[in-house]
């Protein structure tokens, strides 16, 4: 796989350095304030073509010149655009731009829900507003039943905790990031996703492949960057309560105000309440845990003029789940099996930067995070508590090299860890310390083209320094047409205890296979390379336009976590992988409006997802190879939208239970099965709208989720083998109020 893109490489450099024509100039104008000089930052670009550039700070320009275009365009905020007719020309000599008021334009453009950027030179999916809005979303975790690249799954049969996974690796191998900053790691790597309410979220940018090398190392798989509501800008306020068929009630709210002129602030809030016991199997146990939940962010931006601007912001949170046994239940020698898990959390980060005047190019800033994590679990006789606290600082350069076609980044970062678990009576200690520096350098010739090259240099205490090198290509082939091909390297230490909570819920003996007294667990850190092609063909049939998606990705582990289910039902065993783990995905994805205001989006994708364990190369249990998707989205011209999505998920391979008694043992492989959601939305006006949806509406789940349910303090007890829904049927009502 690295031959063939290397190769590819090769190829597509080679096809940009043809020798071409290039015509140089100077622009300039008369200041506001009084004056007249070199416009730094206008933009140049030919008549009826892509071409273009932007004037460095002298006011210099070169562009590649075209056979067939001789008029040449120069524009600027608040001067009159002008023409330049550059016949007999090889250089335009001090052309001067007239200042003038620019006219209002009212531009007017239907945006998609998912919408793919040709122009960025990574696989990135702006996910928005409108789309969450397609489903319940109480928090992230629920925010992608309408992405085909994220797979949604749940954890156990007793917590009730979604997981999701992208090209065939869980979550933790996603760097998810609030605003640019690594947010969800460590101990809630997976927890995390249901500390971000749904209605919090401005955006998301769903990134696949390893991404920049600013964002840190760890990305294995992709990114899923998180933008908030802001402090200076959208509604006033808006309010959200929520109610679904399983007693859950929910209050979300946000306000934001401006202060004065450069000061603006923001809060908001989600209460969560479940006080009603469900079993629908009629196994004993809670179908979802009981849950009382509150979160609390408030966040201000400052303006300081010059281009000095500010943020800071903190989030708060407690979540208190009950789950477990039905109450009256009676246990022999033993009480009611219970789950306990208290969460307790805060984060505080600032962000500071400076944009220079006249050089929109050129720009610094500081990100800072911290964060305190605190979990106390119980299951059953089991104990898991967890406390974390991190500090995250990251200082970022940009600027160009002569002219915006040679773009440069650079910068340091330092990353702090001090984690102590509590697995039964077993302390697990660690503090990691990453200092680092990066840079990266974008060369973007022409509208076709886009090359990223990335560089990390870190140091980690325990594992000591490591290279993290990253590579980004865009090729336009025709106007319709977009290749880009990625490869990197990644780098992480896995919690594996955290990440994997779903073995409390179980009798199994948890085994560590250390190997390293100086290292997390004793064991190595996971290390990875991913290679990806993405190929994005735009097409306009009976007058509306369309796009196919082929997406190919290859993840391949030089160490890996294994986590061994398979060795024994009454085990699950930690160590380092000792021969082959890869992850091979493929997707294609089609959207196409087929009426008016009838969106579809169709997609299908397949995972190899495979690794060495003890005594065979396997399928990875609990992941579907096959999967296929279809999302329907109709909005009548009297404000009723209404949305359909159904989900066929293919068979998943099951860790083998044959030791076990006859009567406590799972099938080789799990059946496929059929998930249908669908929601109905009425906007009376742009301030208020209500909402009727429902969830799994084929009333799918999983027959006897728990292994020996009747006996949770027996050696056979295992709820963490699930591989469908839980919860049947589920139906939801909700209502948004909004003061623009």
């Amino acid at each position: 796989m690295r031959i063939f893109f290397l190769l590819f490489l090769l190829v597509i450099l080679s096809q940009s350095g043809y020798t071409q024509e290039i015509l140089k100039g100077k622009v300039g104008g008369d200041y506001a304030e009084g004056g007249k000089g070199p416009l730094a930052g206008a933009n140049v670009f030919w008549l009826n073509s892509k071409i273009q550039t932007t004037t460095d700070p002298e006011g210099l320009f070169e562009i590649e010149k075209p056979d067939s275009v001789r008029y040449l365009i120069t524009s600027f905020v608040g001067y009159e655009t002008d023409t330049i007719d550059t016949k007999g020309k090889d250089f335009i000599h001090n052309h001067k731009m007239l200042s003038g008021l620019l006219e209002e334009v009212e531009i007017e453009h239907r945006v998609g829900g998912l919408e793919v950027n040709t122009l960025d030179p990574l696989n990135v999916s702006l996910v928005s507003e409108r789309e969450l809005q397609k489903a319940a979303c109480c928090n992230l975790s629920e925010s992608f039943e309408t992405n085909p690249s994220i797979d949604v799954s749940f954890s156990d049969a007793i917590t009730g905790t979604r997981q999701i996974q992208m090209l065939g690796l869980s979550g933790p191998n996603i760097l998810i990031t609030r605003e640019m900053i690594p947010d969800l790691r460590g101990i809630g790597a997976v927890n995390g996703l249901q500390f971000y309410p749904g209605t919090w979220i401005q955006s998301m940018q769903i990134s696949k492949g390893s991404g920049s090398v600013v964002n840190g190392f760890e990305s294995v798989v992709g990114q899923i960057n998180i933008e908030l509501k802001k402090a200076e800008s959208g509604k006033k306020a808006m309010m959200n309560v929520y109610g679904n068929a399983g007693s859950a009630m929910e209050f979300n709210g946000d306000v934001r105000s401006d202060i004065s002129k450069r000061v603006s602030t923001a809060s908001m809030i989600q209460l969560r309440n479940l006080s009603i016991e469900n079993d629908n199997n009629s196994d004993g146990f809670r179908d979802m845990p009981l849950s009382n939940k509150l979160i609390a962010l408030n966040r201000w931006k400052f303006d300081w003029g010059k281009g000095y601007f500010s943020q800071v912001g903190v989030r708060a949170l407690f979540v208190d789940n009950e789950g477990g046994q039905l109450s009256g239940k009676i246990n022999e020698n033993h009480g009611v099996w219970r789950l306990n898990h208290m969460t307790q959390r805060m984060d505080v980060w600032a962000k500071t930067g400076k944009i220079w005047q006249g050089k929109p190019w050129r720009s610094t800033g500081i990100q800072l995070n911290g964060t305190f994590h605190e979990q106390n679990s119980n299951y059953g006789m089991r104990t898991y508590d967890a406390r974390q606290r991190s500090l995250y600082f990251n200082w970022i350069y940009q600027s160009i090299i002569s002219n915006t076609a040679h773009v440069v980044k650079m910068g340091l970062s330092y990353q702090q860890d001090n984690f102590n678990e509590q697995v039964d009576s077993i302390d697990f200690l660690r503090d990691e310390y990453v200092p680092g520096l990066f840079t990266e350098y974008t060369f973007l010739p022409n509208d076709r083209f886009t090359l990223v090259v990335g560089l990390r240099a870190d140091h980690h205490n325990s594992y000591g320094t490591f290279l993290t090198p990253r590579l980004h290509l865009r090729y336009g082939i025709f106007e319709k047409t977009t290749i880009k091909l990625s490869a990197g390297r990644s780098l992480r230490t896995a919690s594996i205890f955290a990440e994997n909570q779903q073995i409390f819920a179980s009798a199994r003996d948890i085994r560590v296979f250390s190997q390293n007294e100086s290292s997390p667990y004793g064991l190595d850190a996971e290390v990875s390379w991913n290679y990806g092609i993405n190929l994005i063909q735009k097409f306009e049939l009976d007058y509306r336009e369309g796009a196919l998606i082929l997406d190919l990705y290859r993840t391949d582990f030089e160490n890996q976590i294994v986590v061994d289910y398979d060795r024994s039902p009454q085990q699950v065993l930690f160590y380092n992988l000792n021969g082959r783990s890869y992850s091979n995905s493929i997707q294609a994805q089609l959207d196409y409006e087929l009426i008016n205001r009838l969106d579809m989006r169709l997609a299908y994708r397949w995972y190899d997802v495979k690794t060495q364990y003890h005594f065979d190369i396997l399928q990875k249990p609990l992941i579907s190879q096959h999967r296929a998707f279809i999302n329907l989205e109709y909005k009548t011209r009297n404000y009723w939208s209404f949305d359909w999505t159904l989900n066929w998920n293919g068979s998943k391979r099951l860790p083998s239970t044959q030791s076990n008694p006859e009567s406590f043992r799972l099938r080789a492989n799990s059946p496929d099965f059929y998930l249908m959601n669908a929601q109905i939305t009425k906007t009376f006006n742009e301030r208020f709208d209500i909402y009727l949806g429902s969830e799994n509406i084929l009333n799918f789940r999983q027959s006897n989720p728990i292994i020996s349910a009747d006996d949770p303090y027996g050696e056979y007890f295992d709820a963490s083998l699930v591989w469908a829904p839980v919860f049947g049927r589920m139906v939801y009502l909700g209502a948004r109020l909004k003061w623009l």
